[in-house]
């Protein structure tokens, strides 16, 4: 794994790659279109409560045993 950032070589390598595989005209809009893939992630994130999903799991376990066909007659 990465036990460290990169520093200032990787950086403008990985800018130099970036440019000669898009292009320099194409790299604005691959940006722009990450951005907005990330704004509306984390809007759709930002939408979830988690223990929304403990309060229903906890106001009715039974009816979800009974849905999942695992009767313990």
């Amino acid at each position: 794994m990465l036990d460290r950032m990169p520093g200032h070589w990787e950086l403008i390598l990985l800018a130099v790659v970036v440019v000669l595989l898009f292009g320099s005209k194409r790299v604005p809009q691959i940006g722009r279109s990450l951005g907005r893939g990330m704004r509306e992630f984390k809007e759709t994130v930002g939408l979830v409560d988690p223990r929304d999903d403990v309060r229903r799991a906890m106001e009715a376990p039974e009816d979800e045993t009974r849905a999942s066909g695992s009767d313990e007659r």
